[in-house]
């Protein structure tokens, strides 16, 4: 599930750790390829297929972890580029996008029910989950 943050109410993150994730959404597809840098310089690259929504709530993806070399030849193809960076609070993921024009929190759960009954934290004001406006890819092609 997904929300749009009120980025005054979460409080700082100066002192949490984060990661810089860059998302490419290639063109005509529903594949995602991904770099996400660490703090300590690593980088992790994967390729990610979403299936699509089964429910509300769910949609089966599956993450194939990549090469550098792997990585770098799949960005030639088309798409759309998202950045942000992902803070790790309670217990889901803080989206930052752009300069922090906004931010999205972010929890995956085990089970449609276990989704269906969290409570998300106070600094979560709309849901977004099933807002096609605030999907990955939407972002990506609006240049966010």
């Amino acid at each position: 599930r997904r929300w749009l943050v009120e980025s005054q109410a979460v409080g700082s993150l100066e002192a949490l750790e984060f990661h810089e994730i860059e998302d490419l959404y290639l063109l005509g597809t529903r594949l995602r390829l991904r770099s996400m840098e660490h703090l300590s310089g690593e980088v992790d690259y994967k390729l990610c297929k979403k299936y699509g929504k089964t429910s509300t709530l769910s949609e089966p993806i599956t993450n194939v972890y990549l090469s550098e070399a792997e990585h770098q030849f799949l960005a030639q193809i088309p798409g759309h580029v998202v950045r942000k960076r992902r803070y790790f609070v309670a217990g889901g993921a803080l989206d930052l996008y752009g300069q922090g024009e906004f931010a999205i929190f972010e929890m995956e759960f085990k089970s449609e029910a276990e989704a269906k009954k969290y409570l998300p934290p106070s600094f979560a004001r709309e849901e977004v989950t099933n807002n096609a406006l605030y999907s990955g890819a939407s972002l990506a092609s609006r240049g966010t």
